[in-house]
């Protein structure tokens, strides 16, 4: 019974030690920075997508396909605010 309080501790602390964005863009050269950000960004973009096809229950036979399509659609809409 300790050893599964301890595994659920453990488990709510390393999740609750979430890093922000930029400490890992803080220690790149200057002029490495924008591609660090830009790789930053399709991370993001990637694990929302990945998350959100988990909640919908897309098949693994659909997944990538899925994900690729979604990062598509999100980097469409963030080039169209820009402009």
């Amino acid at each position: 019974m300790s050893r599964v309080c301890f595994l659920i501790l453990i488990s709510v602390l390393f999740c609750s030690f979430v890093f922000p964005p930029d400490s890992a863009i803080s220690g790149v050269s200057p002029e490495y920075k924008e591609a660090a950000q830009k790789r930053q960004a399709e991370i993001a973009r990637q694990k929302f997508c990945s998350e959100k096809a988990d909640k919908e229950k897309v098949t693994k036979r659909d997944f990538a396909s899925f994900v690729i399509g979604c990062m598509d659609t999100i980097e469409r809409v963030e080039q169209a605010i820009k402009k």
